[in-house]
């Protein structure tokens, strides 16, 4: 808990969010570790069928079986580093993140693969293109469904620290 709004301030800063936001969160992390609240746990299997069932969904093509495969309140983040694109806000809802996630799929090139591997010890997914990887997907899973996506795009967070698009070059 800070004692003033400066400090407070210097907080949301240093997260880039509001004061307001930051006061919110750091209230709601008291009151969960006051009420000895635990962050809700998946079982590996049931995480990897989501996983699987996503994969499918979004490697159909089809926004009726990829939104069946998200909860309805599901919440996409991606992060591009300030280095190549990414959604500038998050994208909320089942029927947005499928639309979003589809626009994706649409822009694979012949090279381009999906692998499932672990990350933070779940399911998850490496995209990576003929210059080396390309993002990395976390997910949260919740009854069977995908509850966030979470989609890591900036180069140096991947590792590559002075990747360039070829493509960009005179």
């Amino acid at each position: 808990m800070w004692s003033g709004a400066a400090e407070g301030d210097d907080v949301a800063a240093a997260v880039g969010r509001t004061d307001a936001a930051v006061r919110q969160l750091a209230g709601r992390a008291r009151k969960h570790h006051r009420e000895g609240a635990v962050r809700a746990t998946v079982d590996p299997a049931e995480h990897s069928r989501a996983v699987e069932t996503f994969l499918v969904a979004a490697g159909g093509g089809g926004l009726a079986g990829l939104v069946a495969a998200l909860d309805p309140a599901v919440v996409l983040v991606s992060d591009g580093g300030g280095d190549v694109t990414a959604a500038p806000r998050p994208v909320l809802g089942a029927d947005k993140v499928a639309r979003f996630l589809l626009g994706i799929v649409a822009k694979v090139e012949p090279g381009d693969t999906v692998t499932v591997v672990p990350v933070d010890g779940l399911a998850g997914l490496l995209l990576s293109g003929p210059a080396g990887t390309t993002a990395v997907v976390s997910f949260t899973v919740a009854d069977g469904r995908v509850t966030a996506v979470d989609l890591v795009r900036a180069p140096k967070k991947l590792g590559q620290s002075d990747r360039t698009d070829q493509r960009n070059r005179a």
